[in-house]
């Protein structure tokens, strides 16, 4: 045991972080009870110490991980695995802490918990279809509450689960090997007893039958299904669309289509606004490329975000030399020799394009689901324990429309399909738990993190702490003095504070969201 601090120096409701060892601890007090787990968030290894602390709840500041400070489990995606957690004892006033975790909170926990057969067979207690994170979190969330059942996971893409936010930022800007991406490797799956079938598609699936056909004819049956499909990137759909260097940006492949494609001095045009459409642009920019951005937007983001939000964001790519063609759209994609070489738009102008990436959305898949109705938009209805109408059927991520606090929404950011696969894996595996997590997403544009918390669907106000372009701020966006979401630039504490607050609902009068100490404010609940 270390000593770390005298127990004086740490009050109620704060964090200390300290040197153990070869580890970096953090220390919490919790109602007069001294907790200590690894400095460290398990999604991408960051610092928690800038977090907020709210109750139990220690959310990370950067991606919105959330942990129990007491256990160190983990509460909310992003990131697989808990915290380290150490052992804390009090003598005469210090603190000290174990040299080492007494507990990891790690993926052995599941490998060690595994009981039953993974030989694979036409019936499985449980089918899981998609490799994306939701299916990722939804079979780790089956084993850690049914150490036996039989665990069937089909995928379209060969990889395991991987992270796709690193597709349109780092993956796509260096020089990685695709086998860095996956979450879990393959042989991880198979310890924990899942049939993981890579390459393999999902032909039909009948929800009424409990039965599904793969593409190369085999019929499988099980008892409860995760439909985790995600979604499909939307077709451009003009003359040329279908030329050599026109693509779109989901998949690893798609990243390294890009990047082999958009050297120093390549002609690089972008159809669509959308946050994967620009965080394209920063990333093939930063290989050296020369970027156009073709959209029908006047204000970049304005309908989510606002104008002023929007025209800030536009600065940040016009600094980084983006060239933007707003307030148009493609006519055409000119080709030579079966290759894309330039792009005409509807006001006659002609863009020479070495590659085009599309980024117009994209729109549930789901068309291989049987016996059930769709909504307008080709996604499910699902209930708030995720489930769809019917015995044995659950839905998770891009497909699911799901009972949020502003309504039924659909919403397609990582970190919902994350939690919401792990929500479903618990019902499936016979829990009664709902999904009550507040929805969170980031992106980043030419280096700038924008953090969003909560879901603004038809605010009529935006109140601003700050000003964009000034400096760090918050935006909040209100309907009817109510706090639908807040957009923070440089206020990463600020926003995992906001999001707490906003999922116990204890959010301030709109009058006074400026000005606010909102890590204090956790501290006090």
């Amino acid at each position: 045991m270390t000593p770390v601090l005298s127990l004086s120096q740490l009050p109620e409701g704060h964090l200390h972080k300290a040197k153990v060892g070869d580890y970096d601890v953090l220390l919490a007090n919790l109602k007069g009870e001294i907790y200590a787990v690894e400095n460290k968030c398990s999604h991408y290894q960051l610092p928690l110490d800038g977090g907020s602390l709210c109750e139990h709840r220690l959310r990370c500041p950067f991606h919105h991980a959330c942990f129990d400070i007491r256990t160190g489990e983990q509460l909310e995606a992003p990131g697989m695995d808990g915290l380290p957690r150490f052992e804390v004892t009090i003598k005469d006033d210090q603190i000290h802490v174990s040299d080492k975790p007494v507990d990891q909170n790690g993926p052995e926990k599941l490998v060690e918990a595994y009981t039953g057969n993974a030989s694979s067979s036409d019936h499985y207690t449980y089918a899981v279809v998609g490799g994306g994170t939701a299916a990722a979190y939804g079979v780790e969330a089956i084993r850690a509450n049914d150490p036996e059942g039989s665990i069937l996971m089909v995928s379209e893409e060969e990889l395991p689960p991987y992270d796709r936010t690193k597709v349109s930022k780092a993956f796509m800007q260096g020089d990685d090997s695709v086998y860095t991406l996956p979450l879990r490797d393959a042989e991880f799956y198979q310890k924990i007893g899942v049939d993981f079938r890579g390459g393999a598609q999902v032909r039909s699936l009948n929800v009424q039958g409990n039965e599904l056909t793969l593409s190369d004819g085999q019929t499988i049956t099980y008892d409860r299904v995760l439909l985790a499909s995600g979604a499909k990137p939307r077709q451009l759909k003009v003359s040329g669309s279908d030329l050599e260097g026109v693509c779109s940006v989901r998949e690893a492949q798609d990243a390294l289509t890009a990047r082999e494609k958009a050297g120093e001095g390549a002609e690089v045009v972008i159809i669509g606004g959308s946050f994967i459409g620009l965080e394209t642009a920063m990333s093939l920019g930063k290989r050296g490329a020369r970027i156009t951005v073709v959209t029908p937007e006047e204000v970049l983001f304005e309908k989510v975000f606002g104008k002023q939000v929007g025209l800030f964001v536009r600065d940040l790519h016009d600094q980084a030399g983006v060239t933007f063609e707003l307030e148009s759209k493609v006519e055409e994609i000119k080709g030579r020799d079966g290759h894309v070489t330039g792009v005409v738009l509807d006001n006659g102008k002609e863009l020479p394009a070495d590659l085009v990436v599309v980024g117009i959305g994209v729109q549930p898949a789901t068309k291989y689901v049987e016996g059930i109705a769709f909504r307008d938009d080709h996604s499910l209805t699902v209930d708030g324990h995720l489930a769809v109408h019917g015995d044995g059927t659950w839905a998770a991520g891009d497909i699911a429309t799901y009972p949020d606090r502003e309504g039924m929404v659909r919403i397609e950011h990582w970190k919902v399909a994350g939690q919401q696969g792990r929500v479903a894996g618990r019902n499936m595996a016979g829990k009664s738990e709902p999904y009550l997590m507040v929805p969170y997403f980031w992106t980043n544009q030419q280096g700038t993190n924008l953090r969003y918390v909560g879901h603004g669907t038809d605010y009529d106000d935006i109140v601003f702490d700050g000003t964009p372009g000034e400096g760090p701020f918050l935006a909040f966006y209100v309907k009817d003095s109510h706090v639908q979401a807040c957009l923070g630039v440089k206020r990463d504490s600020d926003v995992a504070a906001v999001n707490e607050l906003m999922a116990i609902g204890k959010m301030p009068p709109v009058n006074d969201l400026r000005g606010q100490d909102w890590l204090g404010r956790c501290r006090s609940i």
